[in-house]
């Protein structure tokens, strides 16, 4: 069967709805609708507008490009957006830059631009200003102003999967007036703000950064400056990793999602948690300490209600992400909604909630949670969604060896007979703080629908699970959490008859990737793998990987670098078994990915092709850690085309 003729459409859009705004009187929803565009092998996102009735939902904004992260004036009659649309200037870069627009409709007008693109707008309550941040080149008396294409690096941290190089800019603050005009740079200096966020009588701005180490240290703090500018004041005591910070809207308080560190290598998992600090500084308080659960803390939004008394915060719970509040006198967490879902983001206004959320056999579309209850109002992907056949995840529980429940599911595949055996690939997810739960996977129903088994389950170190559920396994890879992948195994073989032992696979993705690569050094009962951006050598992870210098002494050495305790750092590294892999095993890596480096998939596949084992090697250009869900729509088809061939190859 050649390439092409593996059908893996229709391709999804990894958040086909995102960013739910509700407007400030509750009743009006905006929302982000990102399309793929396979022909012209490209993405297209645009702002549409919901009531909170539901009903048929209409694009509010049109351009070549795409319009993001939408936001709404106080007075809810300007609408203010990212986009990168051209303003018509000659040679300008493709960026976000901040636009708005009347909510009755008409014409975008342009409002700022940063020479490096704006991100994480927001505006002051007041409505006179938007806060934002950018990267701006640093001062250099050193560096000479000579254009040239070789990099001067100087400092630990110039890199991110996903952006260019930066080894000569900072991440700063920005302000400018909403109506439009030339932004002025509220922060400067050796260090990298995180977030940021306005005071309720928009006066002051409080933001996160580390003013002390940035490049080393992983601590963060909260600042506060005035919101014209001038020096900040240090709020946080230095103790903590934090996030992202809220104001209260009585002004006093400031709550930021964070953990504290265990001991000055910050060693071993913690949950993030919502504290609060006074405005003025003073004792930090843990308001979820005793829920033991972690709170979403990528891109993570706290919503204080309007009297100060409640935040509200999503975190998983086993597999579902829901939105929890927690009071703050009391610290009592209770759930705002309960549904088997993962929400990605929320809003509040009007006494009502809206927010994106994916099912099980559906993907993300825009809820809403009011006095009524907690239900879907929109429905924009049928259109996709029509005629795909879905295979139902089949949910289990089964006890470890060491007596811990281990929550797992099996994906029968498309056209199910009860006589038969079939073809069986076990997925592990990346992280590994993350976890599988009720959501679509484009993937897994292409493997089914191609008349593959599925299984997969939440080994240790997944989240939702609480915090000794997902930090048992630092430092210690490869144990507890290779154990449940093969005890789950053990337990699908017994229970589902229709699995066939003889002809399995295994596959991952980045941790997964690494577990993926790890099984096929410690056991042979695999007829096949596939191994995507993965970590083969913990070494030279630590030397090139965006986040090596902290990871691993945090994650794999007990607070230790790879020269510091060489034979732990080989230990930990499946190239260090390579000699042990028999299993085919096809090997996909991006060239630009900064999170897991090619060079690990490079060293995995030079040492088995001199061994002359069965192994083939998928290289991505201009694709980065990102892959499987943002990478350009043909490469994404490809790869799964690929992952189909190698295992109808061995499993078939």
């Amino acid at each position: 069967m050649k390439l092409k003729e593996y059908d893996v459409e229709p391709l999804l859009h990894a958040a086909p709805v995102s960013n739910p705004e509700i407007s400030p009187d509750g009743e009006s929803i905006l929302f982000v609708k990102s399309i793929v565009d396979v022909e012209d092998d490209r993405y297209e996102s645009h702002i549409w507008i919901v009531s909170v009735e539901g009903g048929k939902p209409r694009q509010f904004t049109h351009c070549v490009g795409s319009d993001s992260s939408p936001f709404w004036s106080p007075d809810g009659k300007t609408i203010y957006f990212l986009s990168n649309r051209s303003t018509g200037g000659k040679d300008e870069k493709t960026l976000n830059r901040l636009w708005s627009i009347q909510a009755g409709g008409g014409e975008a007008r342009f409002v700022a631009e940063a020479k490096s693109g704006i991100r994480s707008s927001k505006l002051s309550p007041d409505g006179k200003r938007i806060l934002f941040l950018a990267r701006i080149e640093e001062d250099s008396e050193a560096r000479e102003d000579e254009e040239t294409d070789v990099l001067w690096i100087t400092k630990l941290k110039y890199k991110l999967n996903g952006e260019p190089f930066f080894p000569y800019t900072r991440v700063q603050l920005f302000a400018v007036n909403s109506k439009g005009g030339k932004p002025k740079q509220l922060t400067k200096g050796p260090f990298d703000v995180a977030s940021a966020c306005w005071s309720p009588d928009s006066k002051e701005i409080a933001f996160v950064t580390n003013m002390e180490d940035c490049d080393h240290s992983l601590i963060k703090d909260i600042y506060v400056i005035p919101a014209k500018g001038g020096e900040s004041r240090k709020v946080t005591d230095g103790t903590i990793m934090g996030r992202s910070v809220f104001w209260s809207p009585d002004g006093r308080t400031l709550a930021y999602t964070g953990y504290e560190p265990l001991g000055p290598n910050y060693t071993g998992w913690r949950n993030t948690e919502v504290w609060t600090v006074p405005v003025n500084g003073g004792e930090k308080r843990n308001l979820t300490g005793s829920f033991d659960r972690s709170v979403s803390s990528y891109g993570a939004v706290l919503m204080w209600s309007p009297d100060s008394e409640e935040i509200y915060f999503t975190a998983a719970n086993h597999a579902a992400v829901n939105i929890y509040r927690v009071a703050v006198a009391s610290g009592e967490v209770s759930p705002v909604t309960e549904k088997k879902l993962r929400v990605s983001s929320f809003t509040m206004a009007g006494g009502r909630i809206a927010f994106a959320a994916v099912e099980t056999l559906w993907p993300y579309e825009v809820w809403l949670h009011d006095g009524e209850g907690t239900r879907r109002i929109t429905e924009v992907n049928v259109d996709v969604m029509k005629g795909v056949e879905l295979s139902e995840p089949k949910e289990y529980w089964f006890t470890a060896s060491d007596g811990i429940k281990i929550q797992g599911w099996i994906m029968k595949p498309i056209d199910f007979r009860k006589e038969k055996k079939y073809p069986t690939v076990v997925q592990v997810h990346g992280g590994p703080m993350g976890s599988y739960g009720y959501m679509l996977s484009h993937q897994f129903q292409v493997l089914a629908r191609h008349g593959y088994a599925v299984v997969y389950c939440n080994p240790r170190m997944s989240t939702g699970y609480g915090k000794a559920f997902a930090a048992e396994c630092s430092g210690h890879y490869g144990e507890k959490d290779y154990s449940d992948v093969m005890e789950c195994v053990d337990y699908v073989l017994e229970n589902y008859p229709f699995v066939d032992e003889k002809k399995m696979g295994v596959a991952g993705g980045s941790y997964g990737g690494w577990m993926t690569n790890w099984i096929v050094g410690h056991t042979d009962r695999f007829a096949a793998a596939a191994t995507s951006r993965s970590i083969s050598n913990w070494d030279s992870f630590h030397g090139t990987s965006d986040i090596g210098p902290t990871w691993v002494p945090w994650q794999v050495g007990f607070g230790k670098d790879p020269w510091e305790d060489p034979e732990r750092i080989r230990e930990k590294s499946p190239l260090t078994n390579v000699a042990d892999i028999k299993t085919p095993l096809l090997i996909i890596h991006s060239e630009q990915d900064w999170r897991c480096p090619i060079p690990d998939g490079e060293q995995l596949y030079t040492a088995l092709k001199k061994m002359k084992r069965e192994v083939e090697f998928i290289r991505f250009p201009n694709e980065n850690h990102g892959l499987s869900g943002s990478g350009k729509p043909k490469h994404r088809i490809e790869r799964l085309r690929h992952i189909l061939r190698w295992f109808e190859k061995y499993l078939k």
